[in-house]
This record gives C-alpha cells, sequence and structure tokens, in this order.
C-alpha cells in the first residue's frame, strides 16, 4: 500500500514535507467531521495513519 501510494518518493524527504502531508490530511479530515461527512472524514483518518506510519514509525530505510 505504502509503494501504491508513492510514500517514499523524493519529495517526501525533508521532514518540513512529511509534517505538512500528515497536517494537511488532518485538517481535511476534521474539515469533513465538522460539515458532516463523516465517511470522508474516517477514509482521511485512515489515511492520515498510514502517512504516519510510512512517514514517521517504519520510515524509508534508503532515505
Amino acid at each position: 500500500m505504502i509503494d501504491f501510494l508513492g510514500l517514499h518518493h523524493p519529495f517526501f524527504r525533508p521532514l518540513a514535507r512529511r509534517i505538512a502531508t500528515v497536517a494537511v490530511i488532518a485538517i481535511y479530515g476534521l474539515f469533513e467531521l465538522v460539515f458532516g461527512g463523516p465517511a470522508w472524514a474516517v477514509f482521511a483518518a485512515c489515511l492520515g495513519l498510514i502517512c504516519i506510519y510510512a512517514f514517521f514509525i517504519k520510515p524509508d530505510p534508503q532515505a
């Protein structure tokens, strides 16, 4: 799944881009939750968890 999403692309090597990506996904999820889109909020939450795992818990060993 991580390779399919391209989360080990060189674009995500700087820490600031990884943090910004997770923050934007979290803000989008909260936006959808507040304005009545629970399905999209769950989707954003799952995508955010995948990004957190790929960026911070198990990062790319070549980076």
